[in-house]
């Protein structure tokens, strides 16, 4: 169709439609923070704050349904639990040690 036979307002009356933008942390802050939150952990795991928070980022993210961001909050929620995990086992030697040394 060449532009002569177009009519002038042919499409004026449709929405325009953003396309999704892929990859940026902006749009899934919930997964981010979930990400930031389970790295922390690993690095300040004695704290057991991060954790928790890594963990509840990511099922709000989930919960949510972020676009883009499922893989994210799968990444905050495996760190966290990861992290917790770790804390407990360490926490229970800590515990078995203490009571076999007196």
């Amino acid at each position: 169709m060449s532009d002569a036979d177009r009519p002038e307002d042919a499409g004026a009356d449709l929405p325009l439609v953003e396309a999704p933008r892929v990859g940026r942390f902006s749009d899934t802050p919930l997964a981010a923070g979930s990400v930031a939150a389970g790295l922390a952990g690993v690095v300040v795991g004695f704290l057991f704050v991060p954790q928790l928070l890594a963990l509840a980022l990511g099922g709000l993210s989930l919960a949510r349904r972020e676009v883009n961001g499922r893989g994210r909050a799968l990444v905050g929620i495996g760190l966290g639990l990861l992290t917790t995990v770790l804390w407990g086992v360490v926490l229970a030697l800590l515990l078995r040690w203490w009571a076999t040394s007196q």
